[in-house]
C-alpha cells in the first residue's frame, strides 16, 4: 500500500508482541475494505504504561495485551470498566476505552460448542489477568458458577470478587477443579512458544468437558492436545483472537470484517 501522511496508524501494544498475529489480520481487513490505514505490533515495556500509553498520540486505535490492560483503561477518558483491551482516539483527542476479550470468547465458544449453554453450568479458568476478567464477565450471565485458579492467590481473589458468582480455586487443587467443571478456560501464556509447560490434569475431566487455551502460538498447545486424546471437545486460541479483533475492527470503522477470511490467512502465517 502507498503510505502517507493521511493513512491512519493503528498497533497491538505488550510485552511480548513480537508473537502476534493481529497485524496479519487487521492489515487483511483494511485491504478488504480499501482503507487508507496500517496496523503494526508494538513492544511497550516501561514501568509507567498509563502515562505511556497516553503518550501514543499519533495512532488512531489500538489493540491492548499482556500486561497493560488494566493501565489501558486508566489511560483511557471513557472505559467499559477495569481492563481495556480496545482503544479508540475520539475527536477531542483522548482514548475511549472498550473490552472485546469477553464477547470475543463467547463468540469463539459458539462456533466450535454451539450447544455449550446447555452443557456448562460450572466454569474454571485458569490465570486472572485481564483477559480472565473479560471472558469471566462474559460468562457470568449464562453459568452458575466461575472459579478462578491463579498461581498468585490474592490475584486470583481480586478478579473472582470482580464478578457476582466468581469463586477461586487453590492453584495446588487444580486436579479437584479440572474435575468439576464443564468448561476450562486456559489464559495464562503457560504452553506459549517459548513459556514454561504445565502437566495439567485433563484425566481429571468430566467426558462432556469443553477445554479452551487462548494461546495460538503453539496452535496445538499440551492442554488441547491432551484434551482431544482424551476426546473432549477442545478450542484454539485463534477463535477469540480473530473474534475479538473482528470486534475491535467494527469499534474502530463501523464495518464487520470477513472472519472466515482471518482464519486463512492466520493459518497460513503459522504455517
Amino acid at each position: 500500500m502507498n503510505i502517507t501522511a493521511a493513512t491512519k496508524l493503528y498497533a497491538v501494544i505488550g510485552d511480548p508482541v513480537e508473537h502476534s498475529l493481529s497485524p496479519v489480520m487487521q492489515n487483511g481487513w483494511m485491504a478488504d475494505h480499501g482503507l487508507d490505514a496500517v496496523y503494526v505490533a508494538l513492544s511497550l515495556r516501561t514501568n509507567d504504561p498509563v502515562t505511556a500509553i497516553g503518550a501514543l498520540k499519533g495512532f488512531a486505535g489500538l489493540n491492548v495485551t499482556v500486561p497493560h490492560k488494566e493501565a489501558a483503561a486508566k489511560a483511557a477518558l471513557r472505559t467499559e470498566g477495569r481492563v481495556a483491551n480496545v482503544l479508540r482516539r475520539e475527536d477531542d483527542g483522548s482514548f475511549s476505552g472498550f473490552n472485546t476479550d469477553g464477547l470475543g470468547f463467547l463468540d469463539s465458544l459458539s462456533e466450535c460448542a454451539p450447544d455449550w449453554r446447555s452443557r456448562v453450568r460450572r466454569a474454571l479458568i485458569v490465570g486472572a489477568g485481564g483477559g480472565a476478567l473479560g471472558i469471566g464477565q462474559a460468562l457470568s450471565p449464562y453459568v452458575d458458577t466461575i472459579h478462578f485458579a491463579n498461581r498468585t492467590a490474592e490475584r486470583g481473589e481480586q478478579t473472582a470478587q470482580a464478578i457476582p458468582n466468581g469463586r477461586t480455586t487453590r492453584w495446588d487443587d487444580l486436579e479437584r477443579a479440572f474435575g468439576h467443571a464443564d468448561l476450562i478456560v486456559q489464559t495464562t501464556t503457560l504452553g506459549m512458544a517459548d513459556q514454561p509447560e504445565m502437566s495439567w490434569p485433563v484425566s481429571f475431566c468430566r467426558p462432556n468437558a469443553i477445554v479452551s487455551d487462548i494461546v495460538y502460538r503453539p496452535l496445538e498447545t499440551p492442554l488441547l492436545l491432551a484434551a482431544r486424546e482424551r476426546g473432549l471437545t477442545a478450542i484454539d486460541g485463534l477463535g477469540m483472537l480473530i473474534h475479538q479483533g473482528a470486534r475491535s475492527f467494527e469499534i474502530w470503522f463501523g464495518i464487520k470484517p470477513d472472519v472466515s477470511k482471518a482464519r486463512q490467512r492466520l493459518i497460513a502465517a503459522l504455517a
